[in-house]
């Protein structure tokens, strides 16, 4: 689970490389289509899969904003930005003052901010699947400058920053026209740092609303 961010940013990057080279190649796409950049919105929700955060927390909550361009008939690249806030289990033990500050980051919700380039690939008009690999910052509520240190591999400092990927597969709705879409996909996510990896599953539902 570790290298999956590793493997997932070399795919990346050769996706990148290869529709920039279908893209050269192609002519089917018009000059007006080209220019336009897109914009969507919309919420997640998610479990946990790995162990360590399966103890503690029992989902997350978040939203979710991508602006892409269209750069072959079959592939977009973009950028997209997650916010997703895990709540923590409800029988998590008491705390007490004498509680250490790890005990209290462990039993306490926690966001994660990420930015994260993005490339997906259309298989049919509805079906699509994507990549996406960036940058994650975590933020507990006990103490913003511990994040996920309650992760023992953290030795039990601070740890706010980490590789932020995922892989998705998803299908879009067509609302009245093309240009009105819903797009709802099934994600896994990976948040890494200093050798840890933290896993999750979730929905993302999206909307296309600016064009």
């Amino acid at each position: 689970m570790k290298k999956i961010p590793t493997i997932l940013l070399c795919i990346l990057l050769f996706s990148a490389q290869f529709i920039s080279a279908q893209k050269t190649n192609n002519d089917s796409i018009s000059p007006k289509k080209e220019k336009k950049i897109y914009l969507e919105y919309g919420i997640n929700l998610s479990i946990p899969v790995h162990i360590q955060m399966y103890r503690s927390h029992k989902f997350e909550i978040g939203a979710n904003i991508r602006a892409w361009k269209k750069i072959s008939p079959k592939w977009d690249l973009g950028i997209k930005f997650d916010y997703d806030y895990w709540l923590v289990k409800q029988n998590a033990p008491t705390l007490t003052p004498e509680s250490t500050l790890k005990d209290r980051t462990l039993y306490s919700n926690f966001s994660i901010f990420s930015i994260k380039v993005n490339t997906q690939y259309s298989f049919t008009r509805k079906w699509y699947w994507g990549i996406e690999s960036g940058l994650g910052y975590a933020l507990s509520d006990a103490d913003k400058k511990f994040g996920l240190g309650f992760v023992s591999e953290y030795g039990g400092g601070p740890q706010q920053f980490g590789l932020s990927s995922a892989f998705y597969l998803g299908r879009h709705f067509i609302i009245g026209n093309e240009r009105n879409k819903l797009g709802l996909s099934l994600d896994f996510t990976q948040f890494l740092a200093h050798g840890h990896a933290e896993n999750s599953l979730g929905l993302k539902l999206k909307y296309r609303f600016t064009h």
